[in-house]
């Protein structure tokens, strides 16, 4: 069973090269997470598991911290299982002592702020973007995604969904492989492409896009059943909020995480490159190294990329640079904020002056 989890021989010699006090406990995946809490499984039992108060202040950021699809090292496993069957709920928790080393880790910027990443799901081997064959094809929005998840190291798949509501798909389907990166049309409600969507066991996968895509009714036409709970989309065709919180589900079909649609998409800026293999490709032929793909003679990208899609490189790169002058900012604030703290503590074994 803990091969359809994606445990491999790689996973193991990760566990046994960890300290003696930690390679004889219990590896587990989390398949869900609530609020500091999480639901995790061996592949036969599921139990809460927690963190430490003090592992959790001394995180860096959130992407230290446990996140759904992550593998843990977890004590006291077999009382959780215990806990968890009897209904006592996660006073009864395991305790999570190690996070394994992460393949594919995808992350954006936090709703509302400037500095923070969340991460969205871990140990990922296929992003699948999801988009509809109406009104929510949006090229700027697909990139966005795609960015996100080679910022991760997860290949991306291009899926749109309910092809039945379109005459012809193969105008839609030419735009997203316009995009870079492989894409298939599938209806949830004929089963068109479903088959090419299921996974062998052990291979994880997350669905991405906007509320209303379909997401879920895609999940329950590979899975075969009632996994997740769906809405119609209203009569304006924007999407209904159905999936609340992120979830991994363990079918014959692939290891599959279903997504919340996010209102707000934006790129952690963590010092790396945007990616957009096509463009790259085409510009090592470029007469000026430094080119910016504007207005420079012997550009050799504007002539052979689509305006639009050039147009979206160009406000993603705006978009990375003024985040990370941004994120800059706020990291020296709180550096500034944690000196100031610590030169004005009171030394130990003085007190506090009245």
């Amino acid at each position: 069973m803990r091969a359809e989890l994606g445990w491999d021989d790689a996973w193991e010699t990760a566990r046994r090269e960890l300290a003696p006090d930690l390679r004889d406990l219990p590896a587990v995946r989390i398949v869900a997470e609530h609020r500091g809490a999480y639901h995790a499984t061996d592949g036969d039992q599921v139990a809460w598991v927690e963190l430490t108060g003090r592992t959790y202040h001394r995180a860096a950021d959130k992407r230290a911290l446990p996140t759904v699809g992550d593998w843990v090292i977890v004590e006291h496993w077999d009382r959780a299982v215990d806990h968890f069957a009897r209904g006592t709920g996660a006073g009864g928790a395991g305790t999570i002592r190690h996070v394994l080393p992460r393949r594919g880790l995808l992350v954006r910027k936090a709703a509302g702020e400037a500095v923070a990443p969340q991460p969205l799901a871990a140990n990922v081997d296929v992003g699948l973007v999801l988009t509809s064959a109406n009104k929510d094809l949006s090229p700027a929005r697909l990139d966005r995604y795609l960015a996100l998840l080679r910022d991760g190291g997860i290949s991306p798949l291009l899926v749109l969904s309910k092809i039945d509501l379109a005459g012809d798909a193969e105008p839609l389907l030419a735009q997203l492989r316009a995009r870079g990166a492989p894409a298939i049309g599938v209806s949830a409600v004929t089963g068109a492409g479903i088959d090419q969507l299921r996974m062998p066991p052990g291979r994880t996968c997350v669905l991405l896009g906007s509320s209303g895509v379909g997401k879920s009714s895609l999940l329950n036409a590979v899975i075969g059943a009632e996994a997740q709970r769906t809405q119609p989309i209203r009569a304006d065709e924007r999407g209904k909020h159905t999936t609340t919180h992120r979830q991994l589900f363990i079918t014959p079909h692939g290891l599959w995480i279903d997504t919340p649609g996010m209102r707000e998409l934006a790129q952690f800026i963590d010092d790396q490159d945007l990616v957009f293999d096509d463009i790259e490709s085409k510009a090592e032929h470029c007469k000026f190294r430094d080119c910016q793909h504007r207005a420079e003679p012997g550009c050799a990208v504007r002539d052979a990329v689509p305006p639009e899609r050039l147009a979206s490189f160009h406000k993603l790169l705006e978009e990375r640079g003024a985040g990370a002058v941004k994120q800059h900012a706020a990291r020296r604030i709180a550096e500034t904020r944690r000196a100031k703290a610590k030169k004005y503590a009171p030394r130990p074994g003085k007190p506090d002056d009245d």
